[in-house]
């Protein structure tokens, strides 16, 4: 049994046009019959693979996302952002990217962040003498700090494969977050300055009041989260159970825009968003146990130190094979599949993981930004009504600025790490 053999059956089936999770699992099928044993095990890691207990928290995390979107919390923070900073020049590009910091603390999906900010923003930003192109490439860009803020259902992945806190992984994406946020206004006002593009509203201080009193209940579920976390009130399992019942009561009894006939409807969505990812959750277990077989672990940590066993040009390899991989491969597949096999290098050159999640979870999301995969890039332009051609020609800057970022999480620890070391 070759790696190679693997990765080829693995990657013949995808090119063949196989969903993932249908592709991990006949390419562990193969293996394991051209191997002769027994095609039992396959079931028997598939059903290991999902039973446990953090990984709860993805389908309640979903549940809350959800519940705070039909309630209309979106709506509310938008028009706070636009409140705060929508009289600077280029001003809802702006609210474009704080509504997106303050939306990722609240659904933690950078599809749903996506999705609800194009539909909202980017008629309005064309109505107001925008570039198409530049709304849509903004908008995408922004909507990579969904699983970087927490909470994140990718970082509760990662946290699972990797065995460590996942409430140490929600407090080392505050600072990141906040920083890409920052480096994301700081291109927008270069490009507005540039071209002209008009401000939004005068600042008014009685509207930022008012929008700030509509929108605290929204504002206090990140504070829920990170502060039942450190408090030990919470698991992750248990703190995402907490956001859901605090979504669903805040919809239902504070704003009342929430209807009991509409919650059918929620959760057969909720569902099948949390199947979607816990078929691939699944599928991906029999394909790591395989690949364990077949010793991709210690061969990843012989090659990768045959050219250096120095951790800055390590990360930089796998910053690059990430950067690769995360534009043709779903992030929690990803997350699943190479964790288990880069454990041994990243303890050998003793990076810290809590560090490195951060790292690896942005740099996937940044693949999402590109062909072929390129979700974020796909829904964008979909809702939009924008070519892809249109895209790619302003993306540029933005991704120029999440790269520049990527390089300041990877070579500056502490960005990340200052957060959880405090709280420790």
């Amino acid at each position: 049994m070759t790696v190679l053999a693997i990765l080829v059956a693995f990657a013949v089936l995808l090119v063949l046009g196989v969903p993932i999770a249908y592709a991990l699992a006949g390419a562990s099928i193969f293996i394991i019959w051209d191997q002769g044993i027994p095609l039992s095990i396959v079931a028997q890691r598939v059903s290991a693979g999902v039973q446990s207990f953090p990984l709860l928290a993805i389908p309640l995390f979903i549940l809350a996302g959800t519940l705070m979107n039909e309630s209309g919390i979106s709506e509310r923070l938008f028009s706070l952002t636009r409140a705060m900073v929508g009289h600077i020049r280029g001003g809802l590009a702006h609210v474009n990217v704080v509504a997106n910091v303050l939306m990722a603390g609240v659904s933690g999906s950078s599809l749903a962040d996506c999705a609800a900010t194009t539909r909202v923003f980017v008629p309005q930003m064309i109505a107001n003498k925008y570039d198409k192109g530049f709304c849509v490439a903004l908008t995408a860009s922004t909507a990579t700090l969904g699983p970087i803020i927490p909470p994140s259902i990718l970082m509760v992945v990662y946290g699972w494969q990797a065995n460590v806190s996942i409430g140490d992984l929600f407090i080392a994406g505050i600072l990141p977050g906040l920083m890409i946020g920052a480096l994301l206004m700081l291109a927008v006002a270069t490009l507005a300055w540039r071209r002209k593009y008009p401000k939004d509203e005068a600042f008014s201080r009685a509207r930022l009041v008012t929008e700030l009193k509509r929108a605290v209940w929204a504002l206090m579920m990140p504070v829920i989260i990170i502060v039942g976390f450190r408090m030990g009130v919470f698991t992750a399992t248990e703190v995402a159970a907490a956001a859901a019942a605090y979504a669903f009561f805040v919809g239902l009894v504070v704003y009342r825009t929430l209807d009991w006939r509409e919650l059918p409807r929620i959760l057969l969505s909720t569902a099948r968003e949390s199947s979607a990812i816990l078929v691939i959750v699944g599928t991906s277990a029999p394909f790591a146990w395989v690949m364990g077989i077949a010793q991709a672990p210690q061969q990843m940590l012989d090659f990768t130190t045959g050219i250096s066993e120095n951790p800055l040009v390590v990360l930089l390899i796998l910053n690059v094979f990430l950067i690769i991989v995360g534009t043709f491969m779903e992030t929690i597949s990803v997350i699943i599949i190479l964790i288990p096999i880069l454990l041994p290098l990243l303890n050998a050159l003793e990076i810290d993981l809590i560090h490195f999640g951060i790292v690896m979870i942005f740099n996937l999301v940044i693949g999402q930004l590109t062909p072929p995969l390129g979700v974020l890039m796909f829904v964008t332009c979909s809702i939009a009504r924008a070519s892809v051609g249109l895209f790619l020609r302003n993306i540029g800057p933005f991704f120029l600025v999440l790269i520049t970022a990527l390089m300041l999480l990877t070579y500056i620890p502490s960005i990340a790490l200052f957060l959880p070391n405090l709280f420790r």
